[in-house]
């Protein structure tokens, strides 16, 4: 099996491409769809690598204060863009005292359905355009949006809790102090609390969620069906992502 290791975009810190996960009759197809942290430093360098992977469409998860702040670096690129906010996992949430990432992520996945729905839609009609699913980090909102894709198409829970995993590695360093440092403006202390809410991507973060939908829906396609998403966009869904084998 592929290694889904951060491919480097310049611009990026975790750019990466979920193919090669083993899937329902085969494996996800390369170079169909990818996640990544903030696209607001691209430069040319970086979006002529978003050209050359053949990326045509950009779903941004950051909620409107991110897209203001740090607005994406397209210009020149053809590609459709796809707003869908969500405030759960901005560094304006974290800062909120106590929080957590499980909580976090339940509130994406009771009170944010739609955008889960609508982010899956957009994926399933892209016919040969590559999409990138990203947020600031690529971390939580673009996690959750990823690994329900992915469960959805009948990738394995474990493979999926993995892929979700790797996400601190490519974030610490660079990407984590200057976040934290951007965050401490507000008046954020740095803990190792926040450390993890910004930069972290613990295992039980993602199983956490995953039992919260399972308990609920039975599975993640019932939960995706009882949030508006239709039996023939499944289908879609995956006969687009998987490559049978």
């Amino acid at each position: 099996m592929k290694t889904q290791g951060r491919i480097p975009v310049p611009g990026t810190f975790n750019f990466r491409d979920v193919g090669g996960l083993p899937a329902r009759g085969g494996v996800v197809r390369d170079g169909v769809l990818y996640r990544s942290d903030g696209l607001y430093r691209l430069g040319e360098a970086g979006k002529s690598e978003l050209r050359q992977l053949g990326v045509g469409i950009v779903i941004d998860l950051r909620d409107d204060n991110e897209a203001k702040m740090m607005p994406d670096d397209l210009d020149g690129l053809e590609v459709e863009v796809l707003r869908l906010p969500v405030f759960e996992g901005s560094g304006a949430s974290q800062g909120a005292g106590g929080i957590s990432l499980e909580a976090l992520y339940e509130r994406i996945v009771t009170q944010h359905a739609s955008v889960v729905v609508s982010a899956m839609r957009e994926i399933a009609s892209a016919g040969d355009r590559a999409v990138v699913v990203h947020c600031t980090a690529g971390k939580d909102r673009t996690g959750i949006v990823v690994a329900l894709t992915l469960m959805a198409i009948g990738v394995d829970r474990e493979s999926v809790i993995d892929d979700y995993s790797r996400t601190e590695a490519n974030l610490a360093g660079e990407w984590l102090e200057e976040m934290v440092e951007m965050i401490g403006r507000y008046g954020v202390p740095d803990t190792p609390e926040l450390r993890t809410l910004m930069g972290g991507s613990p295992r039980e973060a993602i199983e956490g969620v995953l039992d919260t939908v399972e308990r609920a829906h039975g599975s993640t396609r019932e939960y995706l069906l009882a949030a508006g998403l239709q039996l023939g966009e499944l289908a879609a869904l995956e006969t687009l992502l998987v490559e049978v084998r």
